[in-house]
């Protein structure tokens, strides 16, 4: 398994060429991967894996735990029956985060969910192809809007594979397609991601929210911040004012015999 820290003569540290350290969850030998075509991480000398939930880190992964202080990533947990979790990140509410990029089965999805209370999850949505193609088209095409405070709609969670595969759980998800392109007007080119609420009946509302008020939420506890819903127009007024207005508005009330 990858990490990015270890520690090396008992301070925490990230991976640098010629290092060896330990692992912090289950103490074995480390050493520093530092080549040019992969992340620089640590691994196990040998093939231990002290946290069974562990998926192979990508520059995605990094991109979103670089949001955050360093000593809120990788936090160990240790289970009751001595099983060691590595939580992406732990905020200091307490609140763990976990970026998900491959794919994760219902039963590891419901043990995760079970372990970290608080939790978030945020997804890569830019995984499979087919993904964002289902997902926007249902948004720009046949999904109805939702009757929310902000801009959302309403898909049957089946509608996308995506949505599909994420049905079920008790946590948050937001879904990240990167800086995709959707097609709605009023919607940025570049910093949304998606809130999941699934509701009953076989239905879930997605809302767009901006990226950087999710990492501020978490940061600080600041409102997630949605798109506002239009206006309605106002009536038409005359364009007379005052007392000519009136005049006019009672004489086209006026019955014409």
């Amino acid at each position: 398994m990858t990490m990015k820290f270890a520690f090396v003569d008992g301070i925490r540290q990230e991976a640098t060429t010629g290092l060896r350290g330990s692992c912090p969850g289950c103490g074995w030998p480390t050493l520093a991967k530092c080549g040019v075509k992969r992340l620089h991480h640590w691994a196990h000398v040998s093939t231990a894996v002290c946290d069974r939930w562990w998926e192979p880190e990508t520059e995605w992964h990094r991109a979103w735990k670089n949001e955050f202080p360093a000593d809120w990533q990788e936090i160990h947990h240790r289970a009751t029956d001595g099983e060691v979790h590595i939580a992406d990140v732990r905020t200091r509410s307490g609140t763990v985060v976990e970026f998900q990029h491959s794919a994760i089965s219902l039963n590891e999805k419901a043990s995760r969910e079970a372990f970290y209370d608080p939790m978030v999850w945020i997804v890569d949505g830019t995984r499979l192809k087919r993904d964002l193609t289902s997902f926007r088209q249902e948004i720009t095409t046949t999904a109805p809007s939702a009757e929310t405070k902000t801009r959302a709609w309403v898909l049957w969670d089946q509608a996308s594979p995506i949505v599909e595969r994420w049905r079920g759980g008790t946590r948050p998800v937001f879904l990240d397609f990167g800086d995709a392109e959707f097609a709605i007007p009023w919607l940025p080119a570049t910093g949304v991601l998606w809130l999941v609420n699934y509701v009953p009946r076989e239905r879930v509302v997605v809302t767009p929210v901006l990226r950087q008020s999710v990492v501020d939420h978490l940061l600080s506890g600041t409102p997630i911040k949605g798109f506002a819903r239009p206006m309605p127009f106002p009536p038409p007024r005359s364009p007379l004012p005052g007392f000519q207005g009136h005049l006019t508005r009672t004489r086209a009330r006026r019955p014409r015999f």
